[in-house]
């Protein structure tokens, strides 16, 4: 019974660790760095989709050196267990719905672009809708309290970037402000996550 008890210990100590090390906070946090850079990649005369698409390789050498770092400098500290069957089903639901959410954005917006007529407040409400229910579900079903304040800053962006262009002037609806700052704000959060974690967590000797 003592050994079933140390077990869900030691799972829900993994569990948080997952999200706990930074490391996906600094992922999540070059993906935003994206719509504060962008505008002056479009400027360059990329366009909208190539903008976007010369971020690609820089996310996947994020991508790559989170593995990296998951693998020889988390897992040698915490360990490696397999989850239960209830975690397993809140990060199934927790799929499902993300996947639900993100492929009904991306219809709405194959439908609003075709449309000519479509007015720019609404691809903002949009967004804003996305990212509030996308973060929401994340936070509840992963159980992560700071995603919802990602999501809500996340969100913000797009009134304070307007209210930025409209009354100083900021260029590109003061996006480069807006998502810069909270770009900064979560890579920063998750760098200071994963020092704290290489702190309180030692390395474990081979035994």
């Amino acid at each position: 019974m003592e050994q079933q008890i140390d077990l869900k210990r030691l799972e829900r100590k993994v569990w948080t660790s997952f999200y706990a090390d930074g490391l996906w906070d600094i992922f999540l946090g070059c993906i935003i760095l994206m719509f504060a850079l962008a505008p002056f990649l479009n400027r360059m005369g990329l366009g909208d989709f190539w903008s976007s698409a010369a971020f690609v390789p820089f996310w996947a050498v994020i991508f790559a050196l989170i593995v990296l770092l998951r693998r020889y400098v988390v897992i040698p500290r915490l360990g490696l267990v397999s989850f239960g069957q209830t975690r397993r089903k809140r990060l199934a639901k927790f799929n499902i719905l993300i996947f639900v959410a993100l492929s009904v954005s991306l219809i709405l917006g194959i439908t609003s672009f075709k449309g000519s007529m479509t007015q720019s407040w609404v691809h903002n409400l949009r967004f804003i809708a996305v990212v509030l229910i996308c973060f929401g579900l994340a936070g509840y079903f992963l159980g992560v309290i700071r995603l919802y304040i990602y999501g809500l800053l996340i969100a913000l962006c797009i009134p304070i970037g307007e209210w930025l262009h409209l009354s100083a002037g900021i260029p590109h609806h003061g996006f480069p402000v807006t998502f810069g700052i909270t770009s900064s704000v979560i890579i920063l959060t998750g760098v200071i996550l994963f020092l704290r974690l290489l702190r309180e967590n030692p390395r474990m000797k081979n035994t």
